[in-house]
């Protein structure tokens, strides 16, 4: 019996493996690559303040801060993302639809954004009475791997009346006050403030936003293009949702500031003050004024990480 049952089992293993090669041959396969939606493809992105891995809020004392090791305090942390998109495992990305059910965030056919608070300056000190700290929205229900999305507003919504009521709220100054610009009416993509506990309480700060912007809203003439855009894409290849979050590490970007002084970049093209700042988040910039304000190919940006939730 054993030399006629042999043939039978390798026959049937044979048969097996065929039939599991080719159901991967034909994408037939229970590919679990990645993390699942529920079944109406519900996602919240959360975002953080970090110092190197410490979470840090508004009025925490951070130590170990820039070229000196000193020591400050958040009290603007505020910038805005659009354009955020989930990726699959074979690379291709889905966009998500944003929830647009608060000030915080808006989507029309000019692009979609969000506004992250994790610190807002109040009077003398910062509150935590308008945070928003997180984006939700829907995609197809399906398996995703990671994320990405685009650090700024995007053009066609940039530069819109910070004043004018038929702006959408996210954008408006009465609803999110100081994160426009005077000139070009474009908005601040960060507003990152910190306040050192030196003599003197210098600040340290990073208002980052489009420039060279040719145009002139105010008076009729829509902007047609900016010598700077300064809009970062902010990419995620391994990232699970319900397991992460989308840090912002202060240290890592101010880590060449010397905390003893008042630091300031406004994103001007002159601004020498804006050189280490840049280059933690890997965007072209030369003191000269001709930088490009795109990435820098190669280089990757350390200011933004996905964490452990």
């Amino acid at each position: 019996m054993a030399f006629q049952v042999r043939p039978l089992v390798l026959s049937t293993l044979s048969a097996g493996l065929a039939l599991a090669a080719l159901l991967s041959a034909c994408g037939g396969g229970d590919d679990a690559t990645g993390w699942a939606t529920d079944s109406a493809g519900s996602v919240t992105l959360q975002f953080e303040a970090v110092a190197g891995t410490t979470p840090v809020s508004c009025g925490s004392t951070i130590t170990g801060l820039g070229s000196t090791s000193k020591s400050a305090q958040i009290q603007d942390l505020r910038f805005y993302v659009s354009d955020v998109q989930l990726i699959k495992a074979d690379g291709s990305t889905v966009p998500l639809t944003l929830a647009t059910t608060d000030d915080n965030n808006y989507a029309d056919a000019n692009g979609s954004v969000s506004l992250i608070t994790l610190s807002q300056a109040g009077t003398g000190a910062c509150t935590t009475g308008t945070l928003n700290t997180a984006i939700q929205g829907t995609v197809p229900a399906g398996r995703y791997v990671g994320v990405t999305m685009t650090l700024g507003v995007p053009m066609g919504l940039n530069h819109l009346s910070s004043t004018d009521a038929a702006t959408p709220a996210v954008l408006r100054s009465d609803v999110n006050p100081s994160m426009s610009w005077n000139w070009r009416g474009g908005r601040k993509f960060t507003k990152i403030e910190l306040q050192s506990t030196e003599a003197g309480n210098p600040v340290t700060l990073l208002h980052l936003g489009s420039t060279g912007c040719v145009g002139d809203p105010a008076n009729g003439v829509p902007i047609t293009g900016c010598t700077a855009p300064n809009r970062l894409t902010l990419s995620f290849a391994d990232f699970d949702p319900a397991r992460q979050q989308i840090a912002l590490d202060v240290q890592s970007l101010f880590a060449q500031q010397n905390f003893s002084v008042t630091n300031s970049c406004m994103s001007s093209p002159t601004d020498a003050g804006c050189v280490s700042d840049f280059a933690a988040l890997a965007l072209n910039f030369n003191p000269d004024g001709t930088g490009t304000g795109t990435a820098v190919a190669g280089q990757t940006q350390t200011v933004f990480k996905a964490m452990s939730r």
